[in-house]
């Protein structure tokens, strides 16, 4: 059987391959044998090459396993004439390679085109949902209202949710209460309007929270955030709006609008003014942003850099769009696993770098989403359930 050790271990391998599960070293050892020679770079591509899967298929059905593997354990390569017009594109080798590994239905196992739009259609793009808690704890499932529906809080105060949007309103009877906040967090695959006391309107993005006191004070407006909203503020000149990351970024207006992504596993926070002024601080330095204009602060360095920008781009979420300028692929396939609530794999590190500039539907089918990648890069996906790999096409020299 040692004829077939080497066959067997790349078929291992190619498995692997196909279902994003390779480790480094395994990885390194199918780079050894892919470059070999130019046999094996082309044999590599073609097992690989997402346009063969129905051929592949096809092989799976007419193979008798359990015949086959009588033959393998006879060192005998069988001769497969009555399949050869399903093979065109596959030689003796992947033949016995398939089976050798004894179990082609696994590595070939990709569900069929009714099976992938039955998967897929269990992917949903985010809708608006969020759950509100009170200083006490409380927790309030919030849902769009075709009605009024109006909550009585603690103290009573007083909050209603209609249509994407929950307005609370403070109550000028009560006595301040500056060190209880409340809480909206919206989970991966939502979002929702918030309307503040002060009529402040935040629209905040899947995967985020954002946190407000009871009531303002007399001296500013501050709210915390962790993730990424876009505020349209009230213009009040002698009680201005703080907004807070846990970052240590401060964020000062007066009346403005302007989008926040402060995300806790991001490497950076990035404010982008639409409209009015703001103020950006750390604890190192402080920049004052004009419109079209992006405050970057760098997590790792503490530092603030500023760039002009089309700001407009940077808030195209809450009008339903996304907008990409050549951004990695990684940093859109984070953003889209926020908004469908997704787990994104990579078979190889490499395509994270990959870069595409283009316009996707917030809220289209998720089908039609990756098409879209697809037909901009040299990449494929695989999907299993709510987890998505990310493998590279190889282009086939001629």
């Amino acid at each position: 059987m040692q004829i077939y050790d080497k066959e067997y271990r790349i078929a291992q391998l190619l498995a692997k391959e196909i279902t994003g599960t390779l480790s480094l070293e395994e990885r390194e050892e199918l780079e050894i044998w892919r470059n070999e020679n130019h046999s094996t770079q082309e044999l590599y591509k073609q097992i690989l090459d997402p346009q063969n899967r129905s051929q592949r298929d096809q092989f799976v059905k007419e193979l008798n396993l359990e015949k086959s593997w009588k033959h393998v354990q006879q060192q005998i390569i069988p001769k497969y004439s009555h399949i050869k017009h399903s093979l065109t594109w596959i030689s003796g080798i992947v033949a016995s390679i398939l089976i050798i590994i004894g179990v082609s239905l696994v590595l070939f196992n990709a569900p069929k085109s009714d099976q992938v739009s039955k998967i897929i259609a269990g992917i949903h793009s985010g809708s608006p949902k969020a759950i509100f808690i009170t200083p006490e704890g409380k927790q309030i499932h919030l849902t769009p209202q075709d009605t009024i529906q109006t909550l009585k809080l603690e103290n009573g105060l007083i909050a209603i949710n209609q249509g994407n949007t929950f307005e609370y309103s403070g109550s000028d009877n009560q006595p301040l209460n500056i060190n209880k906040f409340n809480t909206i967090q919206v989970p991966r695959g939502g979002e929702y309007e918030l309307i503040l006391p002060d009529s402040t309107h935040v629209w905040i993005n899947s995967d985020s929270e954002l946190s407000f006191p009871v009531h303002f004070n007399k001296e500013n407006r501050e709210v915390i955030l962790s993730g990424e909203a876009y505020f349209a503020v009230a213009k009040k000149m002698k009680q201005p709006f703080i907004v807070k990351t846990k970052d240590e970024i401060e964020i000062k207006v007066l009346g403005t609008q302007f989008n926040v992504r402060a995300y806790p596993e991001a490497r950076t926070i990035e404010t982008t003014l639409n409209q009015g002024a703001v103020k950006i601080s750390s604890k190192q330095q402080s920049v004052e942003l004009k419109p079209n204009q992006q405050a970057v602060y760098t997590k790792t360095n503490k530092q603030i850099n500023t760039r002009n920008v089309d700001a407009s781009l940077y808030s195209a979420w809450k009008d339903g769009l996304f907008v990409f300028e050549n951004q990695p692929l990684e940093d859109i396939m984070t953003t889209l696993a926020r908004w469908y609530n997704i787990n994104v794999f990579y078979s190889n590190p490499a395509v994270k770098d990959f870069h595409f500039t283009g316009d996707l539907e917030r809220y289209s089918d998720f089908k039609q989403t990756l098409q879209m990648l697809e037909k901009a890069t040299s990449i494929h996906f695989i999907i299993n359930e709510n987890n998505v790999t990310v493998e590279e096409i190889y282009q086939i020299k001629n």
